[in-house]
Order: C-alpha cells, then sequence, then structure tokens
C-alpha cells in the first residue's frame, strides 16, 4: 500500500497519541524519577514530530487530499504467497510456541520465512539453525527474558 506525506503524516499522529495513551497506565518505578513509561513517551513525542512534520510539509507544497493506492506487488500471486505464508508462520508460532518451545518453533519460521524468500535450503537451514540459537542465547543468558522451553530439548537451557 503507497500512503501519500499528508496520509501517512495523519497515521503517524494518531499512532503517537495511541502510544502516548496506553504509556500513561504504565506505573512509575518506586525511588525512580523515570518508569516504564518514559520509552513509550519519548516515542510518542518523536512521532509526532513526525507526524506534525509530514503533515506541514505535504501541505505547504499544496497536497490537500488523503491518498491511498495499493502497490504493484499485490498484483504478483508469488508475492501474495510469501505475504500469506509469513502471516501463517507467524500466527504458528503464536499458537505453537508455548508447547514446542523457541528453538523447534524459530527454526521451523525463520527457515520457512528464508525457503518462501527463495533462498536454498543449504544456506537457509544452517543460518536459520544459527540464528535460532544466538538469539535464543541473547534473550534467554544475556537480556533474562524467558523464551518458551522445548521439553525434548531441554539441555540447551
Amino acid at each position: 500500500m503507497r500512503m501519500n506525506d499528508l496520509t501517512l503524516g495523519l497515521v503517524v499522529l494518531a499512532g503517537a497519541v495511541a502510544i502516548f495513551l496506553s504509556s500513561l497506565q504504565f506505573s512509575p518505578i518506586p525511588g525512580q524519577a523515570y518508569g516504564a513509561e518514559t520509552m513509550p513517551k519519548t516515542i510518542a513525542l518523536l512521532a509526532s514530530g513526525l507526524g506534525i512534520f509530514m503533515v506541514g510539509k505535504s501541505l505547504a507544497t499544496g497536497e490537500r487530499r488523503l491518498g491511498v493506492a495499493l502497490a504493484d506487488w499485490t498484483r504478483s500471486p508469488a508475492s501474495l504467497f510469501g505475504l500469506f505464508a509469513a502471516l501463517g508462520l507467524v500466527l504458528a508460532y503464536i499458537l505453537f510456541s508455548g508447547a514446542i518451545g523457541f528453538l523447534p518453533m524459530g527454526f521451523i519460521v525463520t527457515a520457512g520465512l528464508m525457503l518462501v524468500l527463495g533462498v536454498r535450503p543449504l544456506t537457509a537451514i544452517p543460518v536459520s539453525l544459527l540464528a535460532v540459537v544466538v538469539v535464543q542465547q541473547a534473550f534467554g543468558r544475556l537480556l533474562l527474558v524467558p523464551l518458551p522451553r522445548s521439553a525434548m530439548l531441554g539441555f540447551l537451557w
């Protein structure tokens, strides 16, 4: 989908308002001058600045109409298949990662997306395996963010 600057600027402004309003429900960290709402409010401030700039620039150039058009790739069956395959793989990860675990599902999603995009299997499989292990180690060990565990691959945790 392609949008003109006026339309995209208004969408960015609406997103900034939504981010700001949702950040109001975060509670502050006791004893800190800032809390969990600090980053979302900063992003909302920057996004609103960008939205105002885009709307102002489009109005200054004489653009007064909202515009949305479908991009050329939407006419390609292969591109649409890739889009729906990607959405299906992400949905499969959401539905099954809790039961199967991050490593197997992450590998399936990553390798599946690479194969759909035309990467050769001899490249997609090792790169997907390496990427999933690196992400698991980065989140699980460095950032201490728990990812769904796999009962059969418990020895990797």
